[in-house]
């Protein structure tokens, strides 16, 4: 028997909502009557348009038709998005927090977390999105407020444009104030004993201007930056992933085995974005490697527009200072924890093929990328199976 909990805000695409439900389907095959996993899935933000856009809702309506999965939406969110008569009268299957029976959305996060890790201490969010151009760090603020209040204490690990959360001065005239709230959550933390974690990513840091040499020391230093984060190596944040706390992000999911073995998680990246016109591919792939390359079980999966990083032969002109992304993978195709793997269905949906450079790397259906997930692949002993979508 295994516990899997996904949190999605960004947006489910139809073709994404039909490949969660065949894999969650596989996962809640049943021995003896049992389940083999049982699945909780919360919504917010743009996730929860899917479930009455007509392309995606037919998905959903299957989802929500399996025993072993409950399907749990903001009631916030759709009240700002004017979603909420539409949700609860067309899609009864999803239990919708703020009134009844369900408490706020972040406390049943955090509760459903707490519930399948007796002795839990603390919670992480790795944060990939910058704030005000988006809500997620909204979303993260929320989240670790429950934290704190369910007596854990809370990490956070900036990546990608997360780490503009460093910013100091920041002073919206709109939006919730990122910064000032960072700050009061380092600030509850240490007054109650449980003091936070929170890191951003050298390499993303400096690129970004906040990661700066001070010509009089001759050492690199932060600037512009609030106190309550520091900017660390990335091997130092991926070091907190060989523990087993749960980390979500903007779109995310995990898989608790009941009987947990004493391995290290095992990290799954979903490469979901063409290569080349924003940084999400080279991040995640970024992540995966120095994960790897650390000594962590770690698998990236192609899939969706992400399988176009395999497709034809990529020649980088000499004048763009940006990485092939193909040699990145051709050369680390021999790290010892890492395996490589392309989804053969988003393939066929695009009519396109694997480049024959790459033909050695594994071909998964639907029930392969369920048995990845749920811990159902022979030889998968990890306690914990981490996912994360870039």
């Amino acid at each position: 028997m295994g516990y899997s909990t996904f949190l999605l805000c960004d947006p489910v695409s139809a073709e994404r909502a039909g490949w969660f439900f065949e894999i969650l389907q596989e996962a809640a095959s049943t021995v003896s009557g049992e389940s083999k996993v049982n699945t909780t899935v919360f919504l917010t933000g743009d996730a929860l348009f899917s479930l009455v856009d007509s392309r995606s809702r037919s998905s959903w309506n299957r989802i929500g038709d399996l025993p072993s999965v409950r399907i749990i939406a903001d009631g916030d969110e759709l009240r700002l998005q004017g979603l909420l008569h539409s949700v609860s009268s067309q899609a009864r299957f999803v239990h919708i927090t703020g009134g009844g029976e369900h408490g706020p959305f972040w406390e049943c996060v955090v509760s459903t977390l707490k519930t399948h890790r007796p002795g839990m201490k603390r919670a992480a969010f790795l944060l990939c999105n910058s704030p005000y151009m988006s809500r997620v760090p909204v979303y993260m603020l929320r989240f670790f407020s429950r934290v704190q209040e369910a007596g854990l204490a809370a990490e956070m690990y900036t990546y990608l444009d997360g780490v503009h959360t460093l910013h100091n001065g920041q002073r919206p005239s709109e939006f919730e104030n990122i910064g000032r709230g960072v700050s009061a959550l380092a600030n509850s933390g240490a007054l109650s004993g449980r003091d936070t974690w929170f890191a951003a990513c050298s390499r993303c840091a400096t690129a970004r201007g906040y990661y700066q040499m001070n010509p009089g020391t001759g050492f690199c230093e932060p600037s512009s930056c609030i106190q309550e984060i520091a900017i660390r190596p990335l091997k130092e944040i991926l070091a907190r992933f060989f523990q087993d706390h749960p980390i979500v992000s903007h779109f995310s999911g995990e898989c608790v085995l009941e009987e947990r073995a004493k391995d290290a998680p095992h990290l799954v990246v979903f490469i979901t974005s063409p290569p080349y016109c924003s940084e999400w591919t080279f991040g995640g792939l970024s992540l995966a490697v120095a994960a790897a390359m650390d000594g962590m079980r770690t698998t990236v999966v192609f899939i969706e527009d992400g399988v176009f990083a395999l497709h034809g032969t990529h020649d980088v002109p000499e004048n763009d200072k940006i990485f092939n992304i193909q040699e990145m993978i051709a050369v680390t195709t021999d790290v010892e924890c890492l395996r490589y793997a392309v989804h053969s269905p988003s393939l066929d949906e695009r009519g396109i093929a694997v480049s024959d450079d790459f033909s050695p790397v594994r071909m998964v259906t639907n029930a392969d990328l369920a048995g990845i997930l749920f811990g159902k692949e022979s030889g998968e002993d990890a306690p914990v199976v981490r996912m994360i979508f870039f």
